[in-house]
């Protein structure tokens, strides 16, 4: 049993108690994962892949005050022009953010500005520069609870990001500890919440490729108060511990209605494309196709693979059931 006592590193913006609730979430949080991983769940067929975002955008933005109904966002991301007011540029902003995140280091501060950059755009004089003058820290009504400083606010930053690099904490607690920090230290006059959001997002999608189009956000959104409660608290006691396991429930709840879903019914073409993901550059043979997708017959995974090879997808040496393949590039 793990004591409610033991108390995980180390500053006033990543110290946590670690609970057993913690501990018993991350187990589920596994076990669900490596059924998305089991279940090819990792992907969404392109006509989900919309709806994800649709609903990460609205939610992402709603928790920021956003008015807008989903519908003028799916409206926009279909079309992501730049808007003529505020709402629209946000939606605009946010989804070419999460457009741009996979090419992101999660690591590096500069990618943390630049993804800043691309979120407030026009909506900031200051986008993707750390702010340089004090900020009042506020959550719901006034009066502030703090005054947050802009000392040293880029060595923070890199300090940070060095934490969440080389911690071996769990990467899904390290990531919740990291939401925390950014809202805590707000480094930017605007956009700290949308920004750590964000950040949480891309430190998992580098585990797990699943948080790429999964929408976290939206059960955040369903408990709003809530969500704000946590930080507030944990801000107020010096420990993130409780605001680390408000967002494993919403982490734990977004894969739980994930493995609720009918599986996709999925095409050849899907299929060897979620083969490549997982696979490195290297050879491999049909068993090695088949071993990643168990309920194919031997007749379907060879013509996945003769078809891949006609559309230049793949390349074969060898006939039969010799024949080796590889990704063409």
């Amino acid at each position: 049993m793990v004591s409610n006592d033991l108390i995980v590193i180390s500053s006033a913006y990543t110290f946590y108690t670690f609970h057993s609730r913690m501990l018993n979430l991350l187990t589920t949080i596994h076990h669900r994962l490596g059924e998305v991983q089991a279940r090819h769940l990792h992907t969404p067929l392109p006509e989900l892949s919309k709806a994800y975002r649709v609903s990460a955008v609205h939610a992402m933005l709603g928790l920021e005050g956003s008015v807008l109904d989903p519908l003028p966002v799916a409206e926009l991301v279909s079309r992501p022009l730049d808007g003529q007011d505020q709402s629209a540029l946000e939606v605009v902003n946010t989804h070419r953010a999460l457009d741009l995140l996979p090419t992101l280091d999660p690591h590096a501060i500069g990618d943390l500005r630049q993804a800043h950059g691309v979120l407030m755009h026009g909506l900031a004089l200051d986008a993707g520069q750390f702010r340089t003058g004090p900020m009042d820290v506020l959550y719901g009504d006034p009066p502030p609870l703090r005054r947050a400083p802009a000392d040293d606010l880029p060595v923070q930053v890199a300090e940070l990001l060095h934490i969440v690099e080389n911690d071996d904490t769990p990467p899904v607690i390290v990531s919740c500890m990291l939401h925390f920090a950014l809202v805590y230290l707000r480094p930017f006059s605007a956009g700290n919440g949308r920004l750590a959001r964000l950040w949480q997002r891309r430190v998992l999608m580098r585990h797990w490729p699943v948080f790429a189009y999964l929408p976290v956000e939206a059960f955040i959104h369903r408990t709003q108060p809530a969500y704000y409660a946590a930080l507030e608290y944990a801000d107020r006691q010096g420990d993130c511990g409780g605001f680390i396991a408000y967002m494993l429930e919403r982490i734990d709840e977004a894969l739980a209605e994930l493995l609720a879903m009918p599986d996709p019914v999925r095409g050849g073409s899907e299929r060897v494309a979620i083969f490549l993901q997982q696979v490195p550059a290297r050879w491999f043979h049909r068993k090695d196709y088949r071993s990643r997708f168990p309920e194919l017959s031997t007749a379907t995974a060879s013509r996945d693979l003769r078809e891949a090879v006609v559309q230049g997808r793949l390349v074969r040496n060898g006939d039969g059931r010799n024949a080796r393949y590889r990704e063409a590039g």
